[in-house]
């Protein structure tokens, strides 16, 4: 058994995990009591800070999941069209909703959509080719759609 004076030392080498490890949601409803209470000294701002960013983060990586769904679709659609079906239509659908839901709440994160498109479209050819059994090499090494057309928008009068 250990003795008093080797726990004390354990625990001066070892500082106590904070709250936001311990207990996630303790840690949320602390920091909002904090704010409502206009008590900043109170705020771990640090991981408040962390995790304000990772909101954003997170409807980015949304919005690339979306992307590379419609276009895994839109790829097979145009690569297979003899095995289009309802579901493939059916999906497109719902991944351009979600956007528009995102882009709704959040407008600025519009402006991120065409890096998105971009980076997630090899994705959506390495998916394509996966479940269409063609060779990735059958697909563009850039989109053959833009952005209006992945997102569903009317053509724009300039094309």
């Amino acid at each position: 058994m250990r003795s008093r004076a080797q726990l004390e030392d354990r625990s001066r080498e070892t500082p106590p995990r904070p709250l936001y490890d311990e207990d996630f949601a303790l840690w949320v409803e602390e920091q909002v009591a904090a704010l409502r209470a206009g008590d900043v000294a109170a705020l771990d701002l640090q991981n408040l800070i962390e995790e304000l960013e990772g909101l954003t983060r997170r409807d980015e990586r949304a919005l690339g999941s979306q992307l590379k769904r419609i276009m895994t679709h839109m790829l097979k659609q145009r690569y297979q069209p003899q095995r289009a079906s309802r579901s493939w239509q059916d999906s497109i659908r719902n991944g351009r909703e979600r956007i528009e839901d995102i882009v709704d709440q959040s407008p600025s994160l519009r402006r991120l959509l065409p890096d998105l498109m971009t980076r997630n479209y090899p994705r959506a050819v390495a998916q394509a080719a996966s479940e269409t059994r063609l060779s990735e090499d059958a697909f563009p090494d850039a989109p053959p759609f833009d952005l209006a057309e992945v997102l569903g928008e009317p053509a724009s009068s300039g094309r």
